[in-house]
């Protein structure tokens, strides 16, 4: 059989995420080592069923998406792996209310686990539950992965042992209102859960970051054992070698960064196998280059190179005895940091048929054959630059305990600890640590200084993210951390920010396409550029983008439960779009003032009628 037709189902993260056409979400609770803005921007909207065939959505997308999912939606990372992209969009602002961090310091262990749960009800109020379990990061890069996809069901399915461990943990540190983490612990445990055809889930396997992940060794009659992993390390590497006079069949697929690393140790092994190195967000990443005519889109040949050469990020161990067989995949790589306890991982234990493990065969056929290096690793000046700028980044994060304030709209963070009182900075005195706002400049803060201003933040601005960047020379490490507001930001903040991306006119655009329930294009929320009807200049009334009187009447007809939502959007904006039309021309703030007309006299026309059946 062809490795074409051996390859495990494609399914991407969102397609996994995403809730059917009657369903809607009531909570998703998500973990990952790191995350950039874009990927969480797109998880939103999979999550709120408003993205497109490409993870896109426009700028109102996003705002469903934010407001349906408020205080439903939680991403726990971290602390230190928000990755600073080229380009951050203005309204990435509010994204701040869905992430949390976990704040360890990766000196010692890391917060590591790659999993989603997420509980669904649809139109008859049937709830029902995912789980996805695996390797993949919330960025934007593209990787070899591997997960693991539960949903609850009947036929063949059954409780999983240590998935209430997972909700539990999940809970916690994601502290959403309303949510006790025993309660969903227990409900959680109780899923009858149906895996994918060829696999039986006998357990989860979840670590605290203070207790060992039971370890597992191969039985001394094993027949084979596979590795997969990019990064490695000898300990947890001898761990799978059985001391018996006929060892398994082993076999290790890594990258070449790993097998250089390791050295003579790998020649015990029967195939050494490699891929590339997986990709990660660029730790500083360049200014984006001015573009003159929008952002061009990827051709055919683009997204062919793009498939060329995929990192491997998945993680997997594989042990054959007879015709058993068992695979463990999840978060942790073949290192003793990841299974000893120190991290916090997650892995799911399986027993597959072996129509599944060819599809482990299939990964392991398109790698290519290397031999064990001869030479023990040295590294270079440049890796160990890269590693002191890592260090002093995971220790910044460590010590990070800044807040933010604001007198009118100054920002100022603010730096309080007992364990680190003179600052975050990196301990060696080299270092240079700077802060900004998301979108301000950045400012160096002085060592002998705990507070710093970041300058003027307008609301439709303001977010918990703040950027940091560690440098020493001309070498640094950008990416963005929380600074906790008291109180958080609000549904004002998120309104504000979604009417200064969308202007006067994008706002009545959307209510427009609302109304008559076409989908009307307004951009990407990425680009941050407005999809703005051309306005005749002596027939401003009369322009086709805009709400019509035949289009409210015929809202309100053909179905009165959403005339109602809609409604209660023009109530809950129109404050914010007042504001911003003073900013823009005024043609802009003569469209809104016949559209609050329109309005008034409609609903004062309507009068009973327009509260519904």
């Amino acid at each position: 059989m062809s490795a074409a037709v051996d390859n495990w189902p494609a399914l991407s993260f969102l397609e996994a995420l995403r809730p059917g056409p009657d369903e809607h979400i009531e909570l998703a609770l998500l973990a990952s080592y790191s995350a950039d803005l874009t990927s969480i921007g797109a998880t939103l909207l999979a999550l709120a069923g408003k993205d497109s065939d490409a993870g896109r959505g426009s700028p109102s997308d996003l705002a469903d998406a934010v407001e349906r999912l408020r205080g439903k939606m939680r991403i726990v990372i971290q602390r230190g792996r928000l990755a600073k992209m080229r380009r951050t969009p203005r309204i990435a602002a509010v994204l701040d209310q869905f992430v949390r961090e976990v704040d360890f310091d990766e000196a010692k262990h890391s917060w590591h686990p790659k999993a989603a749960l997420v509980r669904t009800r649809n139109n008859k109020h049937e709830v029902g539950w995912r789980l996805w379990i695996g390797s993949r990061n919330l960025t934007e890069c593209v990787n070899r992965d591997m997960g693991l996809l539960l949903v609850s069901g009947r036929d063949g399915a059954k409780p999983i042992s240590g998935s209430g461990d997972l909700a539990r943990a999940l809970a916690e540190r994601a502290a959403l209102n309303g949510i006790r983490p025993a309660s969903l612990a227990s409900a959680v445990s109780k899923i009858a859960w149906r895996a994918p055809p060829g696999v039986t889930v006998e357990r989860i396997r979840w670590s605290t970051g203070s207790g060992a992940l039971p370890l597992p060794v191969p039985p001394v009659n094993a027949d084979e054992v596979v590795v997969v992993s990019p990064f490695i390390d000898k300990s947890f590497l001898a761990s799978q070698t059985p001391k018996e006079k006929k060892p398994p069949r082993r076999v290790l697929l890594t990258t070449m960064r790993e097998i250089e690393r390791l050295g003579p140790s790998l020649i015990a092994f029967d195939e050494l196998l490699a891929l590339d190195a997986p990709d990660y967000p660029a730790g500083d990443p360049e200014p984006e280059a001015p573009q003159s005519h929008g952002t061009a889109e990827p051709t055919a040949e683009d997204d062919e190179e793009e498939e060329i050469g995929l990192g491997l990020h998945a993680k997997l161990l594989f042990v054959r005895v007879g015709r058993d067989r068992t695979l463990w995949v999840g978060s942790a790589n073949a290192t003793n940091r990841a299974w000893s306890g120190r991290n916090v991982e997650v892995m799911a234990e399986l027993r597959v048929t072996e129509a599944v493990e060819k599809g482990l065969k299939a990964l392991t056929n398109s790698a290519r054959l290397v031999s064990a290096p001869e030479k023990e690793y040295e590294p270079d000046a440049a890796v160990v630059e890269e590693e002191a700028l890592e260090r002093a980044r995971a220790q910044v994060a460590a010590r990070w305990a800044a807040t933010l304030s604001f007198d009118g709209d100054e920002a100022r963070l603010q730096h309080i600890s007992d364990i680190h009182p003179d600052g975050p900075h990196p301990e060696e005195v080299d270092f240079v640590l700077e802060a900004g706002s998301l979108q301000g400049q950045l400012t160096v803060w002085p060592r002998d200084s705990t507070r710093l201003q970041l300058g003027a933040m307008p609301l439709s601005e303001r977010s918990e993210f703040v950027r940091l960047r560690v440098s020493r020379g001309e070498k640094g490490l950008s990416w963005l951390q929380r600074a906790p507001v008291d109180p958080p930001f609000g549904e004002e903040r998120d309104r504000a920010a979604f009417v200064r991306l969308l202007g006067a006119r994008g706002f009545l655009l959307w209510l427009a396409g609302l109304l008559a329930d076409d989908g009307r294009d307004e951009g990407d929320w990425t680009t941050e550029k407005r999809k703005e009807p051309t306005l005749p200049s002596q027939k401003i009334g009369l322009d086709p983008g805009l709400p019509t009187l035949e289009e409210i009447l015929a809202a309100w007809s053909r179905d009165r439960q959403k005339f109602r939502e809609i409604e209660r959007r023009v109530s809950e904006y129109l404050p914010a779009v007042r504001e911003q039309a003073k900013h823009e021309d005024a043609q802009a703030g003569e469209l809104l003032r016949r559209f609050e007309n329109l309005w008034r006299k409609l609903k004062e026309g309507l009068g009973d009628k327009g509260k519904g059946r």
